[in-house]
């Protein structure tokens, strides 16, 4: 039995700049963190020839290509895996249309762990791409490259996407003192809206020469992101955080709403330095950075909407059980 851990991942700045139609002409940059919530996938030989899958669904057949979970499907024929295993998938929130990159680190964790079940060792760039190869290319899911690097790195990291496809990964090391205080300045709560990421990137493809402009700014703040990382400095970190959204409501008239709008509006009112909607937009998560004396008003003011209590983790995928028969 096998058992990989991915984590599930914040955007800060840059989204939208990952994707093939921006940086192919001007570069991207990114700038995110994973957290520690997971999705684990359990893998397992079985005793006949059959493929069982358990997700929201369960699957069970003999050919490969009759699977109708896409990333199951091309993950297996990406391996060279044909017969005879059982994969669960397990996360530990609800994953669809949360902002989290939850179907990256899917496709991240489950090639890790059917690497791993076949004796073979990928490293996080080669882990990264083959996400990105059957997401994007074999799939053709509208999204950008930056969360699968982030499942797969782990870690506070500017992702540099060059016109030729590549990805340059910065490191940002940050010692505990200063993790600490990120961890305790920084809020999520869940709108309870979920929406199709691509539907909201198809809007970026479309609107393109329209959004460029805006793209350019949001990609200049991953670099003054890091930079305030590395200062710490918490405040001007969530004023940078209000005026990415602000650039990006621009992108697409699917990104906010009345009630999202609405919940922005009460949690600045209650002392937020800054925030923004997670992922592409339209629902999920609110990511918040808000001093600790302020925290009680902003749950007062969002006592309707749900909290999720994280930290910022530095692993990526990773197996944490590997046991074979």
């Amino acid at each position: 039995m096998i058992i990989s851990q991915t984590p599930l991942r914040t955007s800060f700045f840059g989204g939208g700049t990952d994707i093939a139609d921006y940086y192919r002409q001007f570069g991207g940059a990114v700038l995110s963190s994973t957290i520690d919530k997971y999705i684990y996938i359990i893998v397992k030989s079985r005793y006949d020839d059959y493929i069982i899958l358990n997700y929201s669904e369960r699957e069970k057949e003999k050919d490969i290509k009759q699977i109708k979970h896409g990333i199951f499907r091309e993950a297996l024929q990406m391996v060279g895996i044909e017969k005879g295993i059982e994969i669960t998938s397990i996360a530990d929130i609800p994953a669809e249309g949360s902002g989290l990159g939850s179907s990256s680190s899917f496709t991240v964790g489950l090639l890790n762990a059917l690497f791993a079940f076949k004796g073979e060792y990928k490293n996080a760039f080669e882990l990264a791409e083959m996400a990105c190869e059957i997401e994007i290319n074999r799939l053709g899911e509208p999204i950008g490259k930056q969360d699968q690097y982030a499942a797969a790195f782990g870690g506070f990291n500017n992702f540099f996407i060059e016109p030729d496809d590549r990805v340059n990964v910065n490191r940002i090391v940050l010692d505990n003192n200063s993790t600490n205080l990120l961890n305790s300045s920084s809020m999520l709560f869940y709108t309870g809206i979920t929406r199709r990421a691509s539907m909201i990137l198809s809007d970026l493809k479309t609107n393109k020469s329209r959004n460029i402009s805006a793209l350019h700014r949001i990609k200049e703040m991953a670099i003054l992101g890091r930079d305030c990382l590395f200062n710490m400095d918490i405040e001007i970190l969530g004023q940078l955080l209000d005026r990415n959204w602000e650039e990006k409501k621009t992108l697409s008239g699917r990104i906010g709403n009345k009630e999202i709008d609405e919940i922005y509006s009460l949690a600045k009112q209650a002392g937020i330095y800054g925030g923004k909607l997670l992922g592409a937009g339209g629902g999920g998560y609110f990511l918040f950075f808000c001093p600790l004396e302020k925290q009680k008003a902003v749950r007062d003011a969002l006592k309707a909407y749900q909290e999720l209590p994280f930290s910022f983790e530095k692993y990526g995928s990773r197996i944490i059980f590997n046991i074979q028969d």
